[in-house]
């Protein structure tokens, strides 16, 4: 498992006492366990995005007019290089 997950498993966990011993392991800490290492997910995910919309805004404007010359190919571009940055972010293939 990446470190980044673990991380934020380890932080669902703790969160919603789902301990890996097994302890208080009911269905309802189960469900809250999902849950909240989804939202985890989500937001870290957006984090991702947001860092590279915040670095894309910093750009100079000639930086800005070189990069989006044609704006479907790069908008395309972009997609996938989130989808790159989002996978390498968490290690998965």
């Amino acid at each position: 498992m990446n470190e980044r997950i673990r991380e934020l498993w380890d932080k669902a966990a703790y969160s919603t006492a789902a301990f890996r011993s097994g302890q208080n392991n009911s269905w309802e800490t189960q469900v809250n366990f999902m849950d909240k290492f989804a939202k985890l997910i989500v937001r870290e995910c957006a984090n991702v995005l947001r860092a590279e919309s915040e670095r894309l805004y910093k750009l100079s404007a000639e930086e800005k007019d070189e990069l989006f010359a044609s704006n479907f190919e790069i908008c395309a571009e972009k997609c996938v290089d989130n989808e790159l940055a989002i996978k390498e972010h968490f290690g998965v293939e």
